[in-house]
């Protein structure tokens, strides 16, 4: 293995994020720990949030400088997407002017198909949420146990990759916009015919924010997921109305457990494939399709001729 340093970007202000695809602990340690003490040498803040067999031979190897290193559980860490980015974006404005380095290991054993996706998105989505912070990161990937689709994202959504030696740059790599595009024009099943809907405009939103509730309630969501779920359909509704014009069409059922909310209607109106993703500016009024995405276990977008819809889900 050669030394993980980067030919490709080193400027202090550009984010740094390569995808490690390993075959064994020992290779994790052959490549992490001389990352890991290169950021000690610089005074970064220096974490791992990994699985808890590579936690266990990466302080074995660090020996004393573990201390200084911080350590997190991977199924701590990565339960949803968007609150694992606005976790990371606490801890980089929380260490600033250091520089902020991390060994990561995204979760992906037991996750559906569509979160799958999700968390893909998620990781171009760091390209561009991080891409002024400085921050350099190595996520981890084992090519023993992940599917071969797995291994194939993380060639598209970081920029270098270390497989076998490199750093190299990734032919493959997908700037975050047009990778996250990708993902919205997969088609979604359409609604059941046992979806219960009803009309949207802005002189209905309390009967829209009543009818989630009384549906939510009825299937036995929790009174904190009830909760998030309507604020959620409101502010949609509410950007759907502002931006998209009536009528707009609110439909809910269950699928997988999950209480699914759909919002249509005419017009084009989400500006781009990154809506949402990435945290607002500390100026931003309200929140926003971020704070959406915070409440909602998935979004998904799609517009096309007839016009925009946005679909939410949360497990009940």
């Amino acid at each position: 293995m050669t030394s993980p340093s980067s030919p490709v970007a080193d400027h202090r202000d550009a984010m740094v994020h390569r995808g490690f695809l390993y075959r064994d602990e020992g290779e994790v340690v052959d490549i992490c720990v001389p990352f890991l003490r290169e950021g000690l040498e610089a005074d970064d803040a220096v974490a791992v949030v990994a699985a808890t067999s590579n936690i266990a031979a990466l302080r074995d190897a660090l020996g004393q400088d573990a201390k200084a290193v911080q350590f997190e559980e991977a199924l701590n860490w990565y339960q949803h997407p968007v609150k694992t980015i606005a976790a990371y974006d606490s801890f980089v404005k929380a260490e600033k002017p250091r520089r902020v380095r991390v060994i990561a290991e995204p979760v992906w054993q037991g996750r559906t198909p569509l979160e799958v996706v999700e968390w893909a998105r998620y990781e171009s989505i760091v390209n561009a949420a991080f891409a002024h912070s400085g921050a350099r990161a190595i996520c981890c990937y084992d090519r023993r146990l992940l599917h071969p689709e797995i291994l194939a994202y993380a060639r598209q959504t970081h920029p270098e990759i270390i497989d076998g030696h490199g750093p190299e740059r990734s032919d493959a790599y997908t700037d975050p916009g047009p990778f996250s595009a990708t993902c919205d024009r997969r088609p979604l099943p359409p609604a059941p015919r046992t979806a219960e809907s009803m009309p949207v405009d802005s002189a209905r939103l309390d009967e829209v924010r009543a009818f989630v509730a009384e549906r939510a309630s009825r299937h036995g969501m929790g009174h904190d997921a009830l909760r998030n779920m309507v604020a959620a359909v409101s502010e949609v509704s509410t950007t759907a109305i502002r931006h998209g014009g009536a009528p707009a069409r609110l439909s809910t059922w269950v699928h997988d457990g999950d209480l699914v909310c759909e919002i249509s209607g005419p017009g084009h109106w989400y500006p781009d494939a990154l809506w949402g993703f990435t945290p607002p500016a500390d100026a931003e009024p309200g929140f926003g399709l971020w704070g959406v995405r915070m409440l909602c276990d998935v979004v998904q977008m799609q517009a096309d001729a007839d016009g925009t819809l946005i679909r939410l889900r949360t497990g009940i």
